[in-house]
């Protein structure tokens, strides 16, 4: 009976370290797949002739990304649409994640609860 105590005594001591290991990892991979996104769309404005450099074309594609829209850097003229075509993605994408995440805290939450 004693053993049972402290093994659920270091089970809930685990669990919310465990928990917060669970969230950090999926928070830094989506991080990762919206860097993706980014450089993916910046590859995009390159190979178009939209953006002069690497450079303009990643800062360009990060503030579009997160609808930031700093004017530092624009696209030609008859590109400018897609920056607000990646800015639409972004915004859905971002609100996507966000969702995902929101589901997975809720699902571990109610794991532990059931303990």
């Amino acid at each position: 009976m004693k053993l049972r105590r402290l093994a659920v005594r270091r089970r809930t001591r685990t669990t919310p370290l465990l928990f917060a290991a669970v969230i950090a990892v999926a928070v830094l991979l989506a991080t990762a797949l919206h860097g993706m996104e980014a450089v993916a769309w910046a590859g995009a404005y390159r190979l178009l002739g939209a953006v002069p450099d690497n450079r303009s074309a990643m800062l360009y594609s990060l503030h579009a990304i997160t609808t930031y829209g700093h004017e530092s850097v624009l696209p030609e003229q008859h590109w400018q649409m897609m920056g607000a075509l990646e800015a639409l993605n972004g915004m859905l994408l971002f609100g996507l994640t966000t969702a995902f995440l929101f589901a997975m805290i809720q699902e571990v939450w109610q794991i532990h609860r059931r303990r």
